[in-house]
C-alpha cells in the first residue's frame, strides 16, 4: 500500500520572507526599467541630432543644429 503524507502548512516567517523578496525583486525591476528608459531617451536625443546633420554637446545636452560645436574658451 503507498503511503500518503499530509502537506504541512509553511511557517508564517517564510511567507513573510518570501513576500519581501518578491517586493524586492520587483523594486529593483522598476528602477531598472526607470534607468533603462531614462539612458534610451538619451541616446534617442543624440542620434536624432546626429541624424539631422546637427553636432551634439553631451557636457550641455542640447544639439547645435549648424554643425558646429561651441568653442571651448
Amino acid at each position: 500500500m503507498i503511503k500518503t503524507y499530509e502537506k504541512q502548512p509553511s511557517p508564517v516567517w517564510e511567507r513573510k520572507l518570501v513576500l519581501l523578496l518578491g517586493f524586492l525583486l520587483a523594486a529593483t525591476l522598476l528602477l531598472f526599467a526607470f534607468w533603462a528608459v531614462t539612458l534610451f531617451l538619451g541616446w534617442a536625443e543624440a542620434d536624432d541630432c546626429l541624424d539631422s546633420g546637427g553636432s551634439y554637446d553631451y557636457e550641455q545636452r542640447r544639439c547645435e543644429p549648424d554643425g558646429v560645436a561651441p568653442s571651448r574658451t
